[in-house]
């Protein structure tokens, strides 16, 4: 692991229940401390709408996401970690990857940005709508409204603008939203990015691609009794 990476490892592998996070790191920062700590199996097996998972569903591993799309460091891992597990992991079948958001208090726009994303996922579209606003955090994030901006995102990605439009402005998937949000907070996690590797790991943080990769590929050797 590069020591400069910002990475601290608690503990991997161990059973039992998740540990709290108190808040996210400072923002100002360019990195965040990362760790390793016991999974919540329990949120590790949260039902989802199909439309949030990559991969096949039989994948021997499960990856949950914690995420909201305001975190800086949540879109820093999109950016450049994501990508490298897709490639290697979830194309590959040996992966499935479920994205659970948590809608950050202290981010003011992270509520509705995930009613964006829910209601594209509606029809179909959330792993486009995810990427965008990830990749565009800094042009929506901090505007008071940005309803405007997600109608522009829907129509680049070919979504019919008149039902996601009323989707989004009639708050139609803020149960939704709420039930991830409380179900998260309910195992004791407070925090973005926070994830849930199988039924016993657990990383918090925007950890590198060596971190996942290793916890991924320990998990592979014990589902399937042979290398990754």
């Amino acid at each position: 692991m590069n020591a400069t990476s910002g990475i601290r490892v608690v503990a991997a592998l161990l059973p039992g229940l998740a540990l709290a996070w108190a808040g996210c790191a400072a923002e100002a920062g360019s990195t965040q401390e990362s760790s390793v700590v016991p999974a919540n199996a329990e949120v590790a097996r949260e039902r989802a709408d199909r439309s949030r998972i990559k991969g096949e569903e039989g994948a021997p591993v499960r990856v949950v996401e914690i995420s909201d799309f305001q975190c800086p460091f949540c879109r820093q891992f999109h950016e450049q970690t994501l990508t490298r597990i897709d490639s290697a992991y979830i194309e590959a079948g040996k992966v499935s990857y479920l994205w659970i958001a948590y809608a950050n208090p202290g981010h003011p726009q992270a509520f509705v940005s995930t009613e964006a994303a829910y209601c594209a996922g509606a029809v179909g579209k959330f792993w486009p709508m995810h990427d965008i606003l990830f990749e565009r955090q800094d042009e929506w994030s901090g505007v008071p409204d940005p309803y405007a901006l997600f109608m522009e995102y829907a129509d680049e990605i070919d979504i019919d603008t008149e039902s996601f439009g009323s989707c989004v402005r009639n708050s139609v998937l803020a149960p939704l939203v709420l039930r991830d949000y409380t179900s998260v907070t309910q195992a004791g996690i407070s925090s973005t990015p926070y994830f849930i590797l199988g039924d016993s790991v657990a990383i918090r943080g925007a950890a590198d691609f060596g971190t996942f990769s290793s916890a991924i590929d320990t998990l592979l050797v014990l589902k399937g009794g042979g290398t990754p």
